[in-house]
């Protein structure tokens, strides 16, 4: 990969050999997917990580969790996204799955069941070209981890470090994640109510890769890619519907449609909706205004239906 004044030039030794050449964003609801083809853009939102591991307490208050303004993604290959992997639950719901719950529970144990059955797929490069940027899983037990914990608490507690300084340092919290922690999932238990049930998950497995906006796009609109304020990150859920306004397009993650290399949907009926939505998109939506027809038809050429392609897997 060659750089000329911070553009980057795409060679084909620069494909990825290990892992997907593909950056795969989930979601679970179709009114997603619909929302992502109407802005041509991923629109990003604070979500809660868990920063516990890290063991930051300054005087009484220990700082477990951090908002993140981001969009995620895997390059996990295409064959293994549907593969079930053994499951380990915690927690009082888990403890009371019944026999049957638990193998049922592991028998649908895939990416999908975390992350939803509805993707919008790029291809690497165009990943790289955005600066999306590979997470960094840190070892809870390793010298690295208790090294930038130390950091991290003395950058907050020192009153002569500058601005720019602290700002560093606490921005790295964005590109972090541990190696093993605990997610929620739900679940539909064998009397048809709904649950949810903790299970303690590898990350590293996820293979994320994640979206920040710039420093120069947040600093514009007054925000901040990390909340560490405990009374800000309650408020999360409202300062996210304001992100969705147009007057923070420069926070979102755009695109053009013919970068899009898939959309996945569950099943022919997801299909059906979708293709409907691409039809209904309107005009001022394509940059390009001649054969948006065709356009619409190249876009639907790319919806890859997952209980067919299943079956080839």
């Amino acid at each position: 990969m060659s750089h000329d004044n911070n553009a980057i030039t795409y060679h084909p030794i620069d494909d990825y050999v290990q892992s997907a050449n593909t950056l795969f964003h989930f979601m679970k609801k179709p009114e997603y997917l619909k929302a992502i083809l109407l802005h041509s853009a991923l629109i990003p939102r604070y979500c809660i990580e868990n920063i516990d591991y890290l063991g930051v307490s300054i005087k009484t208050h220990t700082f477990n969790e951090i908002a993140v303004l981001q969009k995620c993604f895997c390059d996990i290959p295409f064959h293994k996204l549907a593969d079930t992997f053994p499951i380990q639950g915690t927690g009082m719901v888990y403890d009371s799955l019944n026999a049957d719950e638990r193998a049922d529970l592991e028998k649908t144990n895939t990416h999908f069941a975390y992350y939803g059955e509805y993707a919008i797929a790029f291809s690497k490069h165009w990943g790289e070209q955005k600066k999306l940027q590979p997470i960094h899983y840190l070892n809870k037990g390793s010298d690295y981890t208790y090294g930038f914990s130390s950091l991290l608490k003395s950058t907050i507690e020192e009153t002569d470090v500058s601005d720019s300084y602290a700002q560093d340092v606490i921005n790295r919290l964005a590109f972090i994640k541990p190696l093993r922690g605990i997610m929620k999932r739900e679940y539909i238990r064998s009397d048809s109510t709904v649950t949810i049930v903790e299970v303690i998950k590898n990350f590293h497995d996820e293979c994320e890769w994640r979206f920040v906006p710039c420093d120069e796009a947040i600093s514009s609109l007054s925000t901040t890619s990390v909340i560490a304020n405990p009374s800000i990150i309650a408020l999360c859920d409202e300062i996210n519907k304001g992100i969705e306004n147009d007057h923070n397009k420069g926070l979102w993650l755009q695109f053009s449609y013919d970068e899009i290399r898939y959309i996945i949907v569950p099943d022919n009926n997801a299909r059906i909706e979708i293709i409907n939505a691409i039809n209904d998109l309107p005009d001022s939506c394509f940059s390009v205004i001649d054969n948006i027809p065709i356009q619409k038809l190249i876009m639907i050429s790319k919806i890859l239906v997952l209980s067919e392609i299943r079956k080839d897997w």
